[in-house]
C-alpha cells in the first residue's frame, strides 16, 4: 500500500510538471506573438512617418529661440543652411521639438499625408501619437528617414561658405563632369555613378538627442527589449581608444569600362568587390578590373569608449559592469578617462567576422552606438550653455562683496569651522599660472596641501568636496594605491596585441586636481613616484621598450594622520609627521590639525552637527528654548554657493595672470629672510616645517591666487599678507597644544583620570577599582601610550598613593582623592 501512494504521488507530481510547462510555453508563444504584432503595426505606420519626418525638417518652427536672419524660426532649415555652408558637422534632432511637433500635429493633423497614403485622419492621428515612441525604439531606422529628409530639404551655399573643404568641391566637380561627359558620348553611367550614395554627398551627419522627461536606465538593467532603441546611461569613462579613421564609403574604379562604382558601408566590416557591376561590363559578360580609389572615398573619425556603471549604482558585493561606447563624427575627443558623462544611443550587438560569431554561437556582444554626451561637470575651459545666466550671478555675488569669504565658506558648509583650511583649499582650486622662461624652463602654478592631524577632523570629507567642485579630479586612498598606479602601466591592447601605456591617477588628473587620502599609509617605495611629479609635472617611464615623459600637470591635495595615530604633544612636530624632507618641501601648505579640547568651540561644533542631522524649519518656533547665538558657522545663516556657481568662478579667476607689485618685492624678501632666520635660531624640536626656496615659491603663488579671487591682475599687500596669514594659521593647532605640553606633568593627569573614572562609577565611596583599560584609553584622547600609564602608576605605587591588584587589571587609591 505504500508503494502504492508514493507511485500516485509521482504521477501526481509528473502532471503538475506537465502542466507547468504547457503553462510556460504558452505564455512565451503569447508574449512572441504581442511582440510580432506590435512590429507589423510599427512597420505599417513607417510610410506616414516617413512624410512627418520631412514636414519636420521643412517646416517646424522653434518660438523659444532667436529668429534666424534668412529662414526665421525655422530651426532645422536654418541647421541645414549651416551644414551647406560646412560650418555644421552634425545635426541633432531634438526629441524635444519632435515632441512639440506631435502635439501641433494632433491638434490639427495633415491632410496632404492622408490623403496620399489613403488613411482616415483618426488613423493618421494614432501614428503621430505612437511617433515618438517608434524613434526612440527603433532609432537607426528614422535616423536615415531623417537623413533623407535634410538632403532633400539641404539648401545651396551662400555668401557664409566655409571654403576649407576646396578638395571635396573638386572631386564633386569631377563627377559632374565625368557624368555629363558620359551622357554626351551616349553611355550608360554605372549603376552606382548615376545614383551618389548621400553619405557621399553630403558632409553632416543626422543624430539624436534625448528628451528631458526621459530618465537614464542603469547599465544593469539593459535587457533584450532595449536592442535598437534609444538608451540614455549614467557611467563613468574608464578608457578611450585614439581616434581612427572609418571608411563609410569605398569608391572603386572600373579600368576596363571607365565607371566609378560606390559601396556603401553600414556596419563594422565589409566584403571589396571584385566584378564590376558597371552596365558595359555586363554587355560585354566581363568582370572588369577594379582599383579601389583612397582618394575620392569617403572616412568618418572613429572612437571607442569604455564605460563602467557608476559606484551608486552597484548593489551591494556587486562587481561594476562595462561596455563598449563608440563614437563617430564631432563626438570623438570629447571625453577622458575619470569624466563622468551621461551618454545617449543606439544598443546593438557588435558585428563580427563569421568565425568568431561562429564560436561564440548565440552570444552577441553588446555595444552603444552614440549619438549625444552629456558631461555631468563642464570643464574650465569649455563653454556653458547657461554662460550669461551665470556671469549676472556672479556680478551679483560681486557687488555684494567678501566674494572671498563666501566662497571659502560655500567649500563644505556642513563642516563646522576650518575657516582657514576652507580659504586655502579655494587657493589650491584656483591656483596660481604656470611660468615658461625664454631657455623653455618652466614654474608651476599649481599649489599642492596636505592635511594632517587627528582623526575626526574631516579631512577626508574635505578633500572630497574638493574633488566634488573641481571639473576634474581623481581620488584615491594611500593604502590601495601602488606607484604603477599612481604613475602609468604597461598593457597589452587586446584588439591590435601591440604595447601601450595605461595612466595612473596622476596622469589622469592631468589639468585637475589628484587627491591622495590615507597618505601616510603608502608604501615609500610607492611615495616615491610622487616626487617627479610635484615639481617638474611630469612623469618619465622607461618600461617593456617603451622611453616616454607623460603630462602630470595636477595639483596634489593630500590628507594623513600623524606617524602615532593621534598628534602627540610630547613629541616634536617632525618626529608626529614623519615624512621625508624632500616630500615635504614640495608641499605649498601643510595644516596641522589637531583635536583640542575647547569647551566653547565643542558646544557649538556639537550644536552644528544636532542641527544638521534634525528637520530644519524656516519657520522659527515659539516654543523653542534658546540655547544662546548661533554659532558662526551656521549654514543656515547664509545661502552657499552650488558646485556649479564655483566651477563658474573658479574658471573666471583663472583667466587672470597677476604680477607681483615692485613695492612689494622687499616686503616678500623681508619675511623669507626672516622666516629662515627664526628657523636657523629656533628650537629644533619645535620646528614645524621645512623653510626652503620652495618656501618663497610657495608664499608667490598663493598671494597670486588669492590675486586672482579678487579678478586683479595686480598682486597687492593684501593678498600678500592673507598669503602669510595663511601659512602661520596652518600652524596654530600646534602653537595652541604647545603650552598645555610644556606645563603638564604625565603623573598629574594620570592622577585626574583615575579620580574621574572614581567619580563617575556607580559606588564611588572612594574605595573602589577602577580598570584599568579605561585608564589607558582615556589616557590616549591625552596622547598618553600604555607604556607611559604603567610607568605613572608604578611611580604612584611607590609613594603610596595607588595600588593594582596582581593580576594589573584595576587600580585603586590607598589614600581617597578630595
Amino acid at each position: 500500500p505504500a508503494s502504492g501512494i508514493t507511485h500516485q504521488l509521482q504521477q501526481v507530481a509528473r502532471a503538475h510538471q506537465v502542466v507547468k510547462m504547457a503553462s510556460g510555453g504558452a505564455m512565451r508563444e503569447s508574449v512572441a506573438k504581442n511582440h510580432l504584432s506590435s512590429s507589423r503595426e510599427a512597420v505599417k505606420r513607417f510610410p506616414e512617418l516617413k512624410a512627418l519626418c520631412h514636414k519636420f525638417i521643412a517646416a517646424y518652427e522653434k518660438r523659444t529661440e532667436a529668429a534666424d536672419a534668412k529662414y526665421g524660426h525655422k530651426k532645422y532649415r536654418a541647421m541645414l543652411q549651416k551644414a551647406a555652408n560646412q560650418n555644421m558637422e552634425t545635426i541633432f534632432i531634438d526629441l524635444n521639438d519632435v515632441e512639440d511637433f506631435c502635439k501641433q500635429e494632433l491638434m490639427n493633423p495633415d491632410e496632404a499625408i492622408a490623403d496620399a497614403r489613403q488613411i482616415p485622419k483618426i488613423q493618421l492621428q494614432q501614428s503621430i501619437e505612437r511617433f515618438i515612441e517608434d524613434i526612440e525604439s527603433n532609432a537607426s531606422r528614422y535616423m536615415k528617414y531623417f537623413y533623407e529628409a535634410c538632403d532633400l530639404a539641404l539648401p545651396e551655399r551662400d555668401q557664409d561658405f566655409n571654403p576649407d573643404g576646396s578638395a571635396k568641391d573638386v572631386i564633386a566637380k569631377w563627377r559632374q563632369r565625368m557624368l555629363a561627359e558620359q551622357q554626351e558620348a551616349g553611355d550608360q553611367p554605372g549603376a552606382a555613378t548615376a545614383g551618389i550614395p548621400l553619405r557621399l554627398k553630403n558632409d553632416f551627419d543626422v543624430r539624436f538627442k534625448p528628451r528631458d522627461s526621459r530618465k537614464p536606465v542603469k547599465l544593469r538593467e539593459l535587457t533584450a527589449d532595449y536592442v535598437g532603441a534609444l538608451v540614455q546611461l549614467d557611467c563613468m569613462v574608464v578608457r578611450t581608444s585614439p581616434v581612427k579613421p572609418r571608411v563609410e564609403v569605398v569608391t572603386y574604379h572600373c579600368e576596363v569600362c571607365d565607371a566609378e562604382i560606390f559601396l556603401t558601408v553600414e556596419g563594422e566590416r565589409f566584403t571589396p568587390l571584385k566584378e564590376c557591376p558597371g552596365q558595359r561590363c555586363k554587355d560585354n559578360k566581363q568582370s572588369g578590373k577594379l582599383r579601389q580609389i583612397t582618394r575620392t572615398s569617403k572616412f568618418g573619425k572613429f572612437q571607442e569608449i569604455r564605460v563602467q556603471e557608476m559606484s551608486d549604482h552597484v548593489p551591494v558585493g556587486g562587481v561594476p559592469r562595462s561596455i563598449t561606447v563608440v563614437v563617430n563624427g564631432d563626438n570623438t575627443r570629447l571625453v577622458l578617462p575619470g569624466d563622468a558623462i551621461t551618454v545617449t544611443g543606439v544598443y546593438k550587438p557588435m558585428e563580427l567576422p563569421w568565425f568568431q560569431a561562429r564560436a561564440n554561437g548565440t552570444m552577441q556582444a553588446m555595444h552603444i552606438d552614440a549619438h549625444s554626451i552629456k558631461k555631468h561637470k563642464i570643464g574650465y575651459s569649455e563653454t556653458r550653455e547657461n554662460e550669461d545666466e551665470m556671469n549676472r550671478k556672479l556680478e551679483e555675488a560681486q557687488r555684494s562683496g567678501n566674494l572671498y569669504e563666501m566662497a571659502s565658506r560655500s567649500i563644505a558648509p556642513e563642516i563646522f569651522g576650518h575657516k582657514d583650511v576652507k580659504k586655502a583649499l579655494l587657493l589650491v582650486l584656483i591656483g596660481s599660472y604656470t611660468k615658461t622662461m625664454k631657455d623653455g624652463m618652466k614654474i608651476r602654478g599649481d599649489i599642492h596641501a596636505l592635511l594632517m592631524g587627528d582623526p575626526g577632523v574631516a579631512k577626508s570629507q574635505l578633500i572630497k568636496q574638493v574633488c566634488n567642485i573641481a571639473p576634474r579630479a581623481v581620488y584615491t586612498t594611500g593604502k590601495g594605491t601602488s606607484g604603477v598606479g599612481l604613475t602609468a602601466s604597461v598593457m597589452r591592447d587586446t584588439a591590435t596585441g601591440e604595447v601601450t601605456l595605461e595612466g595612473g591617477a596622476l596622469v589622469l588628473a592631468d589639468m585637475g586636481i589628484c587627491a591622495i587620502d590615507e597618505f601616510d599609509k603608502m608604501e615609500e617605495s610607492d611615495r616615491t613616484a610622487i616626487h617627479e611629479v610635484m615639481e617638474q609635472q611630469s612623469v618619465s617611464i622607461a618600461k617593456a621598450g617603451i622611453t616616454t615623459t607623460l603630462n602630470t600637470r595636477t595639483t596634489v591635495l593630500a590628507a594623513a594622520n600623524p606617524v602615532f595615530g593621534r598628534y602627540n604633544p610630547y613629541k616634536s612636530p617632525v618626529e608626529n609627521i614623519d615624512l621625508p624632507p624632500a616630500l615635504l618641501s614640495r608641499f605649498d601648505l601643510l595644516f596641522l590639525l589637531l583635536d583640542t579640547v575647547d569647551m566653547e568651540k565643542d558646544k557649538n561644533l556639537a550644536r552644528h552637527v544636532c542641527k544638521i542631522h534634525c528637520s530644519f524649519n524656516d519657520k522659527p518656533d515659539a516654543n523653542k528654548k534658546d540655547d544662546g547665538p548661533a554659532p558662526m558657522d551656521d549654514i543656515y545663516e547664509f545661502k552657499a554657493f552650488d558646485a556649479e556657481f564655483m566651477r563658474h568662478y573658479i574658471r573666471k579667476a583663472k583667466s587672470y595672470e597677476p604680477l607681483i607689485d615692485d613695492e612689494l618685492q622687499r616686503d616678500i624678501v623681508d619675511a623669507y629672510v626672516t622666516m629662515r632666520e627664526e628657523e636657523k635660531n629656533g628650537d629644533r624640536d619645535s620646528r614645524k616645517s621645512y623653510t626652503t626656496p620652495r618656501t618663497l615659491l610657495a608664499i608667490l603663488r598663493l598671494s597670486q591666487a588669492h590675486a586672482r579671487t579678487r579678478f586683479s591682475n595686480r598682486v597687492e599687500r593684501q593678498d600678500f599678507d592673507e598669503a602669510i596669514r595663511l601659512m602661520k594659521a596652518s600652524k596654530e593647532s600646534v602653537e595652541l597644544s604647545a603650552p598645555a605640553k610644556k606645563n603638564s606633568n604625565p603623573l598629574d593627569m594620570i592622577y585626574d583620570i583615575v579620580s574621574d573614572l572614581l567619580r563617575q562609577s556607580p559606588n564611588s565611596d572612594g574605595d573602589a577599582w577602577v580598570d584599568m583599560t579605561h585608564v589607558v584609553s582615556m589616557a590616549g584622547h591625552k596622547a598618553l601610550s600604555a607604556e607611559m600609564v604603567n610607568e605613572a602608576i608604578e611611580n604612584w605605587e611607590s609613594l603610596s598613593v595607588m595600588i593594582r591588584d596582581p593580576e594589573k587589571k584595576s587600580v585603586k587609591f590607598l589614600v581617597p582623592p578630595m
